[in-house]
């Protein structure tokens, strides 16, 4: 019997013939024999090396292989990004398969006449067994992949080396060895190098903007309360397991990008629910209104075309998870949330990496197919919020550009008629003020995702509640008593004397053809006697209405606001 003494030895003459690691091979899962430490181990043989090598009548692949030629045609990974081709296994990674894909049994070698004797169920790897990558390898890294010539700077090989001689390149293919040293277990999962910080992934990705992101930066580690968000890591925070974070390279959720978790959202709501994030984003995406995320899987590429696109919303159209950072920003700039993600710009255009909020709002919300309106039937209809907002309108909310109004008594400091605001003022979280809660147009209480209350229906007594949305931005006391206004205040006499609500007249994104957002509510306002239904702009804090509203005959003639 050959004692452990012995394979040292033999082990060590291995490695100046053939470059195998320094560490023994003995301590390992890979020591197969009756003395290895793993669960899947032979009965009765103790030979260690001899499940993957023959000192005679081996196959003739370096170096000196034991096994058989493996002639699987395995599913391969593909995504919509990808942008090299994948290829069926090299010989080298089929080795490696003739065990890991499970349908080999463990013992079948070529210099035994008969299979090598494990426990019953431990012939081949478990189904079950995490190491089992069957031969279906659309949820693994992507092998055999041509590295010569790759198209992009992404996927950036610092040169791959072959396990059994590290001297000798072979970053021209991808292949098992890349990554993995099956002799040195060093690194646990016989990683060639530390998986912890992304080490490993860096050695071929190289994602723009991520050595500053949050996601390869920040310290947050885990609470404890289930779902374990690293399930197979011993690493603690998130800088820790950066690209494992959200990746596996085998046996993932979903076949795209080598995500854990199959549904896109729950790769980010599994930190993101304040077990790990401060804030609790699962819980703004379980208010009444929302961005359904959970509604569309596998939609989302990083590529797409929004003029081409099927409608969809994931946390991705608007999170570059690479890139996000923990910058703020004055309106209209993106914050650091936003860095790295795509939009169409004021004019129109597609921008690969959005400079202002509102271009990435723009991305889905560009035309809307009268989505938005249906709160409010308006008289003037634009279905392009991007159209709403454009500067050359007469009115709008200051969003794209400055308002045209430079007399706006009621803003509230520090805004004056030359600030801009973000989309995310108003469609916000309308807990975004509390602690835990996250900021952002996730969810909210108030439709459409509104950061506070409006009531969209007439005949509610005015309050500071009802109508909380516009006084974050207006003075409620200068909105019902402007100082030095000479006739009826109309705001007053609206929205106090006859409970008629803000939206009855004011169409908040903007309007095509009035000042002052003047866009009337058809539900409650319609053609006066005459026929007529219009607002008339007179000038400075002038103005004349022809319509009617709740039995109200505007006609000329009867005066002006």
């Amino acid at each position: 019997m050959m004692n452990r003494k012995w394979i040292h030895i033999i082990l060590i003459l291995l490695v100046g013939r053939f470059g195998f690691s320094q560490s023994s091979v003995v301590d390992t899962k890979h020591n197969l024999s009756v003395s290895g430490p793993g669960e899947i181990k032979a009965s009765t043989e103790e030979q260690v090396c001899i499940f993957c090598h023959a000192s005679h009548n081996a196959n003739p692949q370096v170096p000196l292989w034991n096994r058989y030629d493996l002639s699987t045609t395995f599913t391969l990974y593909g995504s919509p990004t990808m942008e090299t081709q994948t290829m069926q296994p090299d010989v080298e990674s089929r080795l490696c398969l003739s065990c890991h894909d499970g349908t080999v049994a463990v013992g079948l070698v070529r210099t035994r006449d008969q299979e090598i004797s494990f426990p019953l169920g431990l012939e081949r790897i478990p189904l079950d067994h995490r190491t089992n990558l069957t031969t279906d390898l659309s949820d693994d890294h992507p092998l055999n992949l041509d590295m010569t010539n790759h198209p992009t700077e992404e996927l950036a090989c610092t040169g791959c080396h072959d396990t059994h001689n590290p001297e000798t390149p072979t970053s021209d293919r991808l292949r098992c060895s890349s990554c993995h040293n099956p002799h040195d277990n060093t690194f646990g999962d016989f990683l060639v190098t530390t998986s912890s910080q992304g080490e490993l992934c860096a050695l071929c990705h190289a994602k723009e903007g991520w050595n500053a992101s949050v996601h390869n930066t920040s310290l947050a580690t885990w609470n404890g309360a289930e779902p374990d968000p690293w399930p197979y890591s011993e690493m603690t925070s998130v800088a820790d397991n950066a690209c494992q974070n959200c990746h596996e390279s085998h046996g993932n959720g979903s076949t795209y990008w080598l995500q854990k978790a199959s549904s896109e959202e729950d790769n980010c709501l599994i930190c993101h629910n304040a077990n790990v994030a401060q804030t609790d984003i699962s819980a703004a995406l379980m208010k009444p209104s929302i961005h359904p995320v959970m509604d569309y899987q596998d939609v989302h590429t990083p590529n797409e075309d929004p003029a081409m696109m099927q409608r969809h919303v994931e946390c991705t159209d608007c999170h570059n998870p690479h890139q996000i950072v923990d910058t703020s920003a004055e309106p209209p700039q993106t914050s650091g949330v936003l860095a790295g993600v795509s939009g169409i710009d004021q004019s129109g255009a597609f921008v690969e990496e959005a400079q202002y909020e509102y271009a990435v709002c723009y991305k889905c919300h560009e035309t809307d197919d009268l989505n938005t309106h249906h709160y409010v039937p308006r008289l003037e209809i634009q279905t392009s919020i991007r159209l709403e907002f454009a500067p050359g309108n007469p009115s709008y909310h200051p969003v794209a550009a400055v308002g045209q109004n430079p007399d706006v008594q009621s803003l509230i400091a520090p805004l004056t008629p030359s600030s801009q605001i973000y989309c995310t003022d108003c469609h916000n979280n309308d807990e975004f003020m509390n602690i835990g809660s996250p900021s952002g147009p996730h969810g909210s209480s108030f439709a459409p995702i509104l950061s506070a209350q409006m009531l969209f229906v007439d005949g509610n007594p005015e309050s500071s509640t009802i109508y909380a949305l516009c006084y974050q931005c207006h003075d409620r006391t200068i909105i019902l008593d402007p100082p030095g206004y000479s006739r009826k205040n109309p705001h007053r006499r609206h929205l106090r004397d006859e409970e008629v609500s803000c939206t009855t007249c004011h169409d908040p994104h903007g309007v095509y053809n009035n000042t002052h957002l003047i866009n009337f509510n058809e539900n409650y306002v319609e053609p006066n006697s005459d026929g007529l239904l219009a607002f008339i702009d007179g000038g400075y804090r002038t103005g004349t209405c022809y319509l009617l509203c709740h039995g109200e005959d505007h006609r000329a003639g009867m005066g002006t606001y």
